[in-house]
């Protein structure tokens, strides 16, 4: 017996020296070194009230490179023989220009081009068409327990309809927003006092309306030149409000639920290039398995020559409903 367990310790141990044995380090020095990029994010549409884009670095692995915004680039925005330099917002952390002195047009073809230092890159991307929504409908609907006997709250959703142009490929995403104004109970904390002072004031309240974060991204494959209609929205029972209340000179911000109709829905579809979509859902698909060590990483896509991130264009139509 003791002879037969001496044994099995020396296997053990043999078995944990091989596996030990399979870990080796790997100096630094020999992996390959990979140049700090550019990292340009600029969305372009006929709707702007203000054209931004951001440039920063891309951050290595292994390396002392910092990333993060900057601003001494240059971004020029061009189309055809016109063209405009943006300026870099300290604020905003971005470069911005005024959409009125350079009007985005559907069915054109803009460029993108930052510079900085000895680095370039360089992008372009065409406005598609506005495609209107044809329809949205409204459903409501109440879960119940069996083990529990209180019913649960109302789950209100929605889903917009379009009839998809045809001609080529087309891509889309589905976007929403709640609002509605209603009195609302706002508590104001003083110190050294034990009850807060209580204010009831009347409020605008709005919230999004929540779509999959990859379903809402949609292409128009095995639909072409149909009726599309979109993945359900969930609109909130909760939307979130900001007010600043001058009697108090205080400034109140939260959550309120919904307690009077009717409730402004406001539902957008944007018909994007292949850019955007390509680009956003392949982000989110990285971002919902980040963490998780059994997953492959997701190769974000991008458009920029010589660098990384994306300059895509949509267009946007709107069609607001009223809950009642």
């Amino acid at each position: 017996m003791r002879i037969s367990f001496t044994i099995l310790l020396a296997v053990l141990l043999a078995s944990l020296t091989a596996c030990e044995s399979l870990i080796n380090e790997v100096d630094p020095d020999r992996l390959p070194t990979i140049d700090e990029k550019l990292v340009v994010q600029c969305f372009i549409s006929p709707q702007d009230t203000l054209l931004m884009a951001t440039v920063s670095r891309s951050r290595a692995v292994l390396g002392s490179g910092q990333g993060g915004v900057v601003g001494a680039s240059r971004v020029v925005l061009s189309e055809g023989n016109r063209s405009i330099v943006m300026t870099f917002d300290e604020k905003l952390l971005a470069f911005v220009a005024d959409p009125r002195q350079f009007p985005i047009e559907a069915g054109k073809t803009y460029h993108l081009r930052a510079e900085l230092d000895k680095q370039v890159v360089t992008a372009s991307c065409t406005v598609p068409e506005a495609v209107p929504i044809t329809s949205v409908k409204l459903d409501s609907t109440r879960e119940t327990s069996p083990f529990w006997s209180q019913q649960f709250p109302w789950v209100y959703e929605t889903r917009l309809s379009w009839q998809d142009p045809g001609h080529e490929a087309n891509y889309y995403r589905v976007a929403g927003e709640a609002s509605l104004s209603q009195w609302v109970t706002l508590n104001r904390y003083i110190p050294n006092q034990t009850a807060p002072d209580t204010l009831v004031r009347f409020v605008t309240m709005r919230s999004p309306v929540f779509f999959n974060t990859v379903q809402q991204y949609l292409s128009d494959r095995n639909q072409n030149g149909q009726s599309i209609t979109s993945p359900k929205g969930i609109i909130p029972n909760n939307l979130h409000f900001t007010y600043y209340d001058r009697a108090s000179n205080t400034y109140f911000g939260g959550y309120a639920s919904i307690s009077r109709r009717p409730v402004t829905l406001t539902l957008m579809l944007l018909h994007v290039d292949k850019n955007y979509y390509d680009y956003h859902r392949t982000l989110q698909q990285q971002n919902d398995i980040e963490g998780n060590p059994f997953s492959e990483p997701v190769l974000v896509a991008t458009n920029i020559e010589g660098g990384l991130g994306c300059f895509a264009a949509y267009n946007r139509s709107a069609l607001a409903v009223t809950l009642k």
